[in-house]
């Protein structure tokens, strides 16, 4: 008795941590109504298509993931870009091509992808912090200046352009 009690709150358990962690990402309508809201540029939410995000600057290398919003009336776009460990490298050499660095602190927003909360949270302060370079060689018009920054410890960049 007392080891099929035990056993079945095992698989209560397991049952709900596979629910929990399978169902945001299980969720296609999510990625239907972002595609269907993308004609808005100022939506609340950031997109996450690559090939969008392409076309309005140019990537040297294929990001995994990117998280990006742009702001029409601002002329703005900030995209959060994480590489393959092997391309974040070269994407470092590409960006320090540039010039040099320099030393960025960047505040994490609400749509930041997780890995950048939960370091930001570290800090107490909401901050990343990283090295900061020229973005002219990822710029297509309107946009024509801005940075792009490499987290410390990780193998996101943060791009920040504006026209």
């Amino acid at each position: 008795m007392q080891f099929s009690r035990l056993a079945l709150l095992c698989a209560l358990l397991t049952s709900q941590l596979l629910l929990a962690c399978s169902g945001p990402t299980g969720n296609s309508n999510a990625v239907n109504s972002s595609a269907a809201n993308s004609a808005n540029t100022d939506q609340t939410g950031p997109k996450d298509n690559i090939e969008e995000l392409g076309l309005l600057v140019r990537l040297p290398f294929e990001p995994e993931e990117v998280a990006w919003k742009e702001k029409q009336e601002q002329k703005k776009l900030i995209a959060v870009m994480r590489f393959s460990p092997e391309n974040a490298q070269k994407m470092a050499g590409e960006v320090a091509k540039n010039g040099p660095g320099s030393p960025e602190t960047l505040t994490v927003e609400s749509w930041f992808p997780n890995e950048l909360i939960a370091q930001a949270e570290l800090t107490g302060e909401s901050i990343v912090k990283g090295q900061s370079y020229p973005a002219e060689p990822f710029l297509n018009p309107p946009y024509t200046k801005g940075r792009i920054t490499r987290v410390e410890n990780t193998d996101y960049f943060i791009l920040q352009i504006s026209s």
